[in-house]
């Protein structure tokens, strides 16, 4: 097999200035000057003779051989990130994890002894939602995701199921009427002032989900980012919220909040371990893939490549 002629560098410029249809934006994520970055498009369109970009009032046009051009481009910086983040994980024996912050007390144990039986690793952890973990994991930020289980998850995945029922709680502040009762109905949250996560959150798509199952129509008051915020919303008797029970155990036995039992249905979450697909995982994230094993009697044979 004989060597590319073709400039990488250029096709990497290529690639960004056609997905972000901006000069001035693929600048700015590939931290070139912009001057550089007309430069790089100019000498792969000279030194193939092909006009790959029109630019029309300062906005990108790929041409048919760009448009062609355009998915070989993406393959080829699919391709150099995977082997970049491959060769980072055994160059600096680290261990990225992104985790939905509403599961992130029922793993940190695991994470921490983690810690404690490799600590040449560096563990980084990163929360956020559900959604946008993902996308971070399909861009190569984190080595392994652990997130709320979705019926279609992204094609470029995979996940393990590592919890199947994990049941979320209704909570409210101690003096909200809903406290009063013994226990509620579905149809008692009709309308009632509901807090959620922001979009891309697991726990607000269930949620939803389960209502939109009854014909019911939450009154959202609120969508807030983290955990924190919204139980600081739920204890002002903002209104009320369903939240995985460690995330409010200490609130709940300081008198903060309350919890009160939905008669007609649980609401339970799956856990999954997430995973790019066909990339080989670095040896940290390997051993991490291990101990979930160990501690959820699953098989992570899979995930492991």
């Amino acid at each position: 097999m004989n060597p590319p002629k073709i400039n990488l560098d250029q096709l990497i410029t290529f690639y960004f200035v056609a997905r972000e249809k901006s000069f001035a934006v693929a600048s700015d994520k590939l931290c070139i000057s912009q001057p550089a970055v007309t430069m790089q498009i100019a000498a792969l369109q000279k030194h193939f003779g092909v006009k790959l970009i029109n630019v029309k009032k300062k906005k990108v046009y790929l041409t048919k051989t760009g448009e062609d051009l355009f998915w070989q481009a993406e393959e080829v910086c699919l391709r150099a990130m995977k082997a970049e983040s491959l060769l980072e994980g055994y160059r600096n024996n680290n261990l990225r994890i992104g985790i939905s912050g509403a599961l992130t007390l029922y793993l940190i144990q695991v994470v921490d002894y983690f810690k404690e039986l490799h600590p040449s690793i560096k563990v980084t952890l990163k929360e956020g939602r559900s959604l946008q973990l993902i996308e971070e994991l399909i861009d190569f930020q984190h080595d392994l995701c652990i997130v709320g289980t979705f019926e279609n998850i992204n094609s470029q995945v995979r996940a393990l199921h590592i919890l199947e029922t994990e049941k979320m709680v209704l909570v409210t502040a101690p003096n909200d009427p809903v406290s009063e009762k013994q226990g509620v109905m579905w149809k008692d949250l009709d309308k009632y002032p509901l807090i959620l996560h922001c979009e891309g959150s697991m726990s607000r798509m269930l949620i939803l989900e389960e209502f939109r199952k009854r014909n019911m129509k939450p009154s959202i008051s609120a969508e807030i980012d983290s955990i924190e915020g919204m139980k600081q919303l739920i204890e002002k008797g903002k209104g009320v919220g369903l939240m995985f029970p460690p995330n409010v155990k200490d609130e709940v036995a300081l008198g903060k909040m309350k919890i009160v039992p939905i008669c007609d249905g649980d609401l339970k979450a799956g856990i999954d371990l997430v995973v790019l697909k066909d990339t080989d995982p670095s040896p940290p994230a390997k051993a991490f893939l291990g101990l979930i094993e160990e501690k959820f009697s699953c098989d992570t044979g899979l995930l492991r490549g």
